[in-house]
C-alpha cells in the first residue's frame, strides 16, 4: 500500500500541499469561551471540553477495549495505552475539526442532516423514513434524538471536510503503476498447515502434570458470580395511553416541521482547472483562459459530459463531472450560489472558488415540498403516543419505587400492594440469565452491581423501567482439583497440544531457512502440501485460505521466498513458501484506473486530513487540565 506521508516531516511538497489546506481552512480566532472552565477537561482556543463530554466518550471507550478483550481489561493494560490521554486528544482533534470547518464556511445544515437521516435504511419502512420506527430504534439503543443528531451531524461535518481536501489530493502516473503493479502482480505459494488437534493424542498426561497445571492456572477455576433477584417491570408498550387530540398532532406537525420538510435539491455537472494559492499570476492566467476555451466549446453545443471527461481535473472526471442531487449547505458558497442562480439546461460562466475555476451545468431541479399532515399523521400519532407510554410507565416506576421507600422493603409494599407483579428468579451468572431477563441487559447488569439486600433505583430499559432487589449473592468461589479435574485435563491436553503444533512449525521453517525441501521436510512431518491457485491482493479469495495466511503469503518474493515467523491463526500454524509470480497484464491498467485512483486519494485524503489537524493541534492554543483525567 502507497504510504503517502512516510517522510511527511522531510517532504517540501507535503510541507506545501498542508500550507494551501492551512491557508483555505485557516481558522484562527474562530475559538470561543464557553461554560465554566474549571469544570473543563481542556480548552482549545477558548472553546471548553466539559468533563462530562471526556467521561461519555472515556466510558464508551472503555466499553469498546472491555467487548474486544472478552469482558475483562488484564492489568497494566490501561496505563501503557494511556487510554485518558486518547481519549482527550481525539476530543480535542474534534474540536479542532470543527472550528476548521467553520472558519472554512463549511456547515451541515438542518436540512442536509435530515436527508442523512432519512436514507439511513435502519429508519426506514417499505424504502421510505418512518419517523415512528425512527423513535422506536433510537428508544431500543438508548440514544435520545439530540445526541444521536450531534454525532450524525459530526460525522458528516467530517466528511465534508474531507471531500474539500479531497481536491488537493492528485495522483500521478508513477503513483497509479507502483498501485497497480502492486495490486494485480500474481503469485502463488505452497504451506503447510500443523493444527494442534493433530497432536492432542501426541500428549502424556500424568496426575502430577494436571496437578501442577491445576496449581499454576487456579484463577481460571472460579465459578461465575451469581444472583438471585425480586424485579418489577413497567413497560412502555403494557400502558393505554389516550389517542392524542386533533389539536395535539397538529402541533407535534408544526413544531417538527422541519422533519417533514424535504428541501430543494440540485443536480449539476462541473469542470474544473484546479488552482492553487501559490500559482503565479502568469499560471493563474493561463488558467484562467483555458477555462474559457472551455465554456466557449460548452455553449457553443459539445457535450457537456464529453467536455469534462476531457478537460476536468478532479475525481468526477471519468463520470462527465456529474456532482448528483445535494441542497443547500453541501457545497462552498460560490458554488452553491451559482447552481441555485441557474435554470435547467442552462450554463454558468467562469465559478470561481478555493479549488479553482468551475464551469457548471444544471441537469435537473427537485423542488422543496412538505409532506402534508394527511401523509404523516399515523407516524405522528404513534410517535406522540409511543411518549406518552413511556412518561406513563416512567410514572407507575416512580410511584412504586416511592412506596417501596415508605413500606421499608419491597416484601412490605408486596403486602401492602398484591396485585404488584413482582418476578422472581433462581441463581443465575450474568452470562447464563434466565429466558425473560435475557431482552433486559441493564436489569442483568445492574444486578451485579447491586450486593445481597440492596436495591436499585429506577433502571431504563429498552422496554420501559424495572426496578431491581438483590434477594441472594453468590461471590465467585475457587473450585477444588476434584471437581474440574476433567476440566483441567482438557484444558492441559489443548495447551500442550497448541505448544507441540507450534514447535513442529518452528522447526520446519528454521529447516528452510537452511535450504531444507518442503515436500521432503512436511513428509517427514506427517503433513500435507498445498499450494494456492495465483492470487493478487484485489483478488485473493481464490486461496479458500484465512486471511493472515494470505497477507503474509502476498508478502514474499523470488528474493524473500520465506517468512520470517511461521503464521498462527487460532490453533493451527502455517509455514509458506514462495512458488512463482507473474506481472500483470499491462493493457488491463485502464480498466482498473479509475478504481484505483479513487484508492489512492482516498488514501492521501485521510493522511492530508490528519497532517493538517496535527499542524492545526500545534499550532492552536490548548490547555488540559490533568486534575480531572
Amino acid at each position: 500500500m502507497l504510504k503517502f506521508l512516510r517522510r511527511k516531516a522531510q517532504s517540501p511538497t507535503l510541507q506545501i500541499t498542508i500550507l494551501i489546506i492551512i491557508v483555505v481552512f485557516v481558522f484562527w480566532g474562530v475559538g470561543r469561551q464557553n461554560g465554566d472552565s474549571r469544570s473543563a477537561v481542556a480548552t482549545v482556543n477558548g472553546h471548553t471540553i466539559e468533563y462530562q463530554e471526556y467521561q461519555k466518550e472515556y466510558n464508551q471507550t472503555m466499553s469498546r477495549l472491555r467487548e474486544r478483550l472478552g469482558g475483562k481489561i488484564p492489568k497494566g493494560l490501561l496505563e501503557s495505552l494511556d487510554i485518558k490521554h486518547q481519549v482527550i486528544d481525539r476530543l480535542i482533534q474534534r474540536t479542532l475539526m470543527r472550528q476548521g470547518a467553520r472558519a472554512a464556511g463549511l456547515r451541515v445544515s438542518d436540512a442536509e442532516l435530515q436527508q442523512a437521516i432519512d436514507k439511513m435504511p435502519v429508519f426506514q419502512k417499505n424504502g421510505a423514513f418512518n419517523l415512528t420506527l425512527y423513535n422506536n430504534v433510537l428508544t431500543a439503543s438508548r440514544l435520545n434524538v439530540s445526541k444521536f443528531e450531534a454525532g450524525m451531524r459530526y460525522d458528516l461535518l467530517a466528511n465534508k471536510v474531507k471531500r474539500q481536501i479531497s481536491h488537493f489530493a492528485e495522483v500521478s502516473p508513477a503513483e497509479l503503476k507502483i498501485l497497480y503493479n502492486y495490486n494485480y502482480t500474481s503469485l502463488k505459494f505452497s504451506y503447510a498447515a500443523f493444527k494442534a488437534l493433530d497432536f492432542s493424542d501426541r500428549v502424556q498426561v500424568s496426575p502430577k502434570k494436571l496437578q501442577d497445571f491445576y496449581n499454576k492456572h487456579k484463577a481460571n477455576y472460579f465459578s461465575a458470580p451469581q444472583r438471585r433477584i425480586k424485579y418489577l417491570l413497567f413497560s412502555a408498550a403494557a400502558q393505554k395511553a389516550k389517542t392524542p387530540s386533533a389539536d395535539n398532532i397538529q402541533t407535534y406537525y408544526q413544531n417538527n416541521i422541519q422533519r417533514f420538510t424535504i428541501p430543494e435539491r440540485r443536480d449539476a455537472s462541473h469542470i474544473l482547472i484546479m488552482s492553487k494559492s501559490s500559482d503565479s499570476p502568469q499560471q493563474i492566467a493561463a488558467k484562467r483562459k483555458k477555462i474559457n476555451e472551455i465554456l466557449a466549446l460548452a455553449r457553443a453545443g459539445k457535450d457537456f459530459a464529453a467536455l469534462a471527461r476531457k478537460y476536468s481535473q478532479d475525481n468526477l472526471a471519468s463520470r462527465g463531472g456529474d456532482l448528483g442531487f445535494f441542497s443547500r449547505g453541501q457545497m462552498v458558497k460560490p458554488f452553491e450560489n451559482a447552481v441555485f442562480s441557474l435554470k435547467v439546461g442552462q450554463i454558468s460562466g467562469v465559478v470561481k472558488t478555493q479549488f479553482g475555476f468551475h464551469i457548471i451545468k444544471l441537469n435537473k431541479i427537485e423542488p422543496a415540498r412538505t409532506k402534508p399532515l394527511k401523509e404523516v399523521r399515523k407516524q405522528i400519532i404513534a410517535t406522540i403516543m409511543l411518549e406518552m407510554n413511556q412518561n406513563l410507565a416512567f410514572k407507575a416506576a416512580n410511584k412504586a419505587y416511592e412506596q417501596i421507600i415508605l413500606a421499608g422493603s419491597l416484601d412490605k409494599y408486596k403486602a401492602k400492594t398484591p396485585a404488584a407483579a413482582i418476578k422472581e428468579t433462581g441463581f443465575f451468572a450474568r452470562r447464563n440469565p434466565p429466558p425473560p431477563l435475557k431482552a433486559l441487559p441493564a436489569v442483568i447488569k445492574k444486578s451485579f452491581a447491586l450486593n445481597k439486600g440492596e436495591l436499585s433505583s429506577i433502571i431504563n430499559t429498552d422496554k420501559g423501567y424495572a426496578i431491581v432487589y438483590v434477594e441472594d449473592a453468590k461471590a465467585p468461589a475457587q473450585k477444588d482439583f476434584k471437581t474440574v479435574k476433567a476440566q483441567v485435563k482438557q484444558d492441559f491436553i489443548a495447551q500442550e497440544s497448541v505448544k507441540s503444533a507450534k514447535e513442529a512449525a518452528d522447526k520446519m521453517l528454521a529447516a528452510l531457512h537452511k535450504k531444507g525441501k518442503l515436500a521432503e521436510l512436511a513428509a517427514k512431518a506427517g503433513v500435507e502440501v498445498m499450494t494456492t491457485p495465483y492470487i493478487t491482493r484485489a483478488a485473493s479469495s481464490a486461496a479458500q485460505l484465512p486471511a493472515p495466511v494470505i497477507k503474509e503469503g502476498l508478502r514474499l518474493s523470488a528474493l524473500d521466498p520465506l517468512p520470517k515467523d511461521v503464521t498462527a491463526v487460532g490453533n493451527t500454524f502455517y509455514v509458506l513458501e514462495f512458488k512463482e509470480s507473474k506481472a500483470p497484464n499491462p493493457s488491463l491498467l485502464a480498466k482498473n484506473k479509475a478504481g484505483l485512483e479513487n484508492q489512492i486519494r482516498n488514501e492521501k485524503s485521510n493522511e492530508l486530513l490528519t497532517a493538517w489537524i496535527e499542524y492545526l493541534q500545534k499550532k492552536a492554543e490548548i490547555k488540559i487540565n490533568e486534575k480531572l483525567l
